[in-house]
């Protein structure tokens, strides 16, 4: 589609919005009012994106699609009609603006990073990644729809009412916004950002890749906390919040090999008296250059092994979550747990991403937490405290190994240690 048909359809969209309040009587409401002046605004952007020199108004687009995907959570939008609306034209906005902005760039799927043995801005490894974020999406989405009143009862599949006291509690609550619909915005973004770009983004558009894994990272990690605050705080369980946090975890290590990728040409760029700054936003055209066949080099890979002491770290997590609740531990050493087990939990997923492996050692300071734990806990029983031992020995022990490393990393390989 030529750039010129894709403004224009901008600027339907723009009609569209304006359309809607009028038609369905809320253009008093404030929800009402953001439409007709995103709507305006649109209009405007996209005939001013017809002009060739002119093509920075498609990032006006983008930056009024977002804003759409935040005016339904930020004025409680008091129907689903104009949550649906306004987020499903945002992501539209989203998209027509990349395409609108974007350079046509020439690609093959052969084209991976110097010194690598697969390409992590493959089509293969990251349909996987979006995947991940609309089923994220899509659980989100469905404990907004209860937060902003569209829905009257929700079901959790595991913690009964768990889910229900979760997000109905006092966390939540204190946020002006709704926090579920906050997160379905973070992972739209996720979907959007991470199909954008050919499979050498990591080279041709290296501020998207940036973009997209700090989406992805700062999103775990909140899910993580919210995990964590899950026992301690609200004392229930959030089936839809497990199973979000640990498709964010996933997300993480399949955007590992990408973001290290994106850094070693920044590196690369530097070290040739290149703009960093300049190769950050326009990326470089250029070649992987000549590489070493001492290693099979293939268009598709997933960067991801499962070493022993990784996935046995990883259970021992889970089981530090629950054994407060199997052992009768008291309280104490409860939250202890409940704190420590998701955090081991996540790090031995993360480091499963060959690029990202080396962090596996933080498991080695949360064992020695584990360890020390019982002395500092008053009314610790005996059997709580030899749990509490012997797993974070374990766990300590289990952070050593740094497993089979199956591809090759240029530069970035000094860093899986």
């Amino acid at each position: 589609m030529k750039k010129n048909q894709i403004a224009l359809l901008i600027a339907a969209l723009g009609v569209w919005l304006i359309a809607m309040p009028l038609t369905f009587g809320y253009s008093g409401d404030a929800v009402g009012i953001s439409d007709l002046i995103s709507g305006l605004l649109l209009i405007v952007f996209g005939l001013l994106s017809q002009a060739t020199n002119r093509m920075w108004s498609g990032w006006f687009a983008g930056i009024i699609g977002l804003w759409l995907q935040l005016a339904p959570i930020i004025f409680w939008a008091p129907n689903s009609l104009m949550y649906i609306n306004d987020t499903l034209i945002g992501a539209i906005s989203i998209i027509l603006s990349f395409r609108l902005v974007q350079k046509k760039t020439v690609a093959k799927e052969a084209e991976i990073p110097a010194g690598w043995s697969y390409n992590p801005s493959g089509w293969s490894h990251r349909v996987p990644v979006v995947g991940l974020a609309i089923l994220c999406w899509f659980f989100a989405r469905y404990m907004a729809a209860y937060q902003l009143g569209y829905i009257d009862a929700i079901w959790d599949p595991i913690f009964k009412n768990g889910t229900l006291h979760v997000i109905t509690s006092t966390i939540s609550m204190d946020f002006p916004v709704s926090d579920a619909g906050m997160g379905a915005v973070c992972y739209t973004l996720e979907a959007l950002l991470g199909w954008q770009g050919d499979t050498r983004r990591y080279a041709s558009m290296p501020w998207l890749v940036f973009a997209f894994a700090f989406l992805v990272i700062p999103v775990g990690i909140a899910s993580i906390t919210l995990i964590i605050l899950q026992p301690v705080v609200v004392g229930a369980w959030c089936s839809w919040c497990l199973a979000t946090a640990l498709s964010m975890l996933l997300m993480i290590v399949l955007t590992g090999g990408e973001l290290a990728a994106a850094c070693q040409v920044l590196k690369e760029a530097k070290k040739k008296g290149e703009s960093v700054w300049k190769v950050l936003w326009k990326g470089t055209d250029a070649t992987p250059g000549k590489q070493k066949k001492s290693f099979h080099k293939k268009s598709g890979g997933w960067g991801v092994t499962l070493p022993w002491n990784l996935c046995f770290s990883f259970l021992l997590g889970i089981w530090l979550m629950a054994s407060s609740s199997v052992l009768g531990i008291d309280q104490g050493l409860a939250t202890v747990n409940y704190i420590l087990g998701p955090l081991v939990a996540a790090i031995s997923i993360i480091a499963l991403s060959e690029a990202l492996r080396s962090v596996r050692y933080f498991n080695f300071l949360l064992g020695v937490c584990l360890v020390i734990a019982p002395w500092f806990v008053a009314h610790s029983g005996t059997l709580s405290i030899v749990n509490n031992i012997l797993v974070g020995l374990i766990i300590l022990v289990c952070a050593f190994p740094k497993g089979r490393i199956s591809e090759r990393y240029g530069t970035w390989q000094r860093l899986i240690f």
